[in-house]
């Protein structure tokens, strides 16, 4: 079931600006794109804890648990940058209220798999944008602002991209990755980035498990990183075959479950999240796949 179910992981339509000619996807086009444009210098990862209808309530144990897997995620991101000459500088933040209070805010359809291609793709894109906005909204509001003569410098976010830039602000970052973390660890979903492949609103993504290697694998997602197992983006076989061969421990082949230690960042993934200026020629046809035409 979980291998169907990612077949419609990251829903790449989703992903791509309304205008965009859906023939020929080249995951070029998501490089140095938007808020995450390489994953280098002062980067802040930014979660929320959401709680929603269909997915198991967020516990303080659950949380614990998952702050320590977003740890080994970093940990790990910063190990393979260093390992790369990277110079990489991750800070933590998260929303949460007190005493383990959540938000509260049902995913549109119930499921984000749902949520995200009912009725349509197109569809299913602007409904969990505005989903994500009423959350960034609730967060903002937990901002302590300084005052100067009474008045606020600048306004409580009202949407991701205001809370994004707050944060940036805040925390003296160029890059602000924001994941929305619901509790399927129980259940069958997927986890989806959002906005990857266009400028037109901020990217953020959806994580459904508390794996690492989850959590890592949309990290890179975020900074143009490309799915190498079978997805709507990636559905040319030999070429999954091909990118299974060439990097059989690629965090971005399917992260459900895998342990994070056994994983790495392989050349096509460094290209794409800036950690590389060259690659060679024979990774060239993995950048180019076929999509479903709607």
């Amino acid at each position: 079931m979980r291998k169907i179910i990612f077949i419609f992981t990251l829903l790449t339509i989703l992903l791509l600006p309304s205008g965009f000619t859906l023939k020929r996807l080249d995951f070029r086009k998501g490089m140095y794109k938007n808020v995450c444009k390489d994953l280098q210098g002062n980067v802040l990862v930014y979660f929320i804890f959401v709680d929603t209808k269909e997915t198991t309530k967020w516990t303080e144990f659950d949380i614990q648990s998952t702050l320590d897997s977003m740890t080994v995620a970093i940990n790990w991101l910063h190990k393979h940058a260093k390992k790369s000459n990277i110079q990489l500088n991750i800070k933590i933040d998260y929303y949460i209220g007190e005493e383990y209070t959540t938000i509260s805010k049902n995913l549109p359809l119930g499921t984000v798999l749902r949520s995200s291609t009912e009725p349509n793709f197109h569809k299913g894109l602007q409904t969990i944008n505005k989903w994500a906005d009423h959350i960034a909204r609730i967060a903002g509001t937990s901002f302590y602002l300084v005052e100067k003569d009474g008045i606020p410098e600048i306004k409580k976010p009202r949407n991701k991209e205001r809370l994004i830039a707050f944060l940036r602000d805040e925390n003296n970052v160029e890059s602000v990755a924001l994941l929305f973390m619901v509790n399927n660890y129980f259940k069958t979903d997927i986890s989806l980035p959002v906005n990857i492949m266009s400028s037109d609103d901020v990217e953020f993504t959806i994580v459904s498990y508390k794996y690492p290697s989850e959590i890592a694998h949309n990290i890179l997602h975020l900074f143009g990183a490309a799915d190498l197992h079978q997805t709507s983006y990636r559905r040319h076989e030999k070429k999954i075959k091909f990118a299974e061969q060439e990097f059989p421990n690629e965090i971005m082949h399917d992260p459900f479950a895998k342990k994070i230690s056994e994983m790495e960042i392989s050349e096509f993934t460094k290209y794409l999240i800036g950690w590389i200026d060259t690659i060679d020629e024979k990774y060239h046809p993995l950048f180019l796949d076929k999509i479903i035409k709607l």
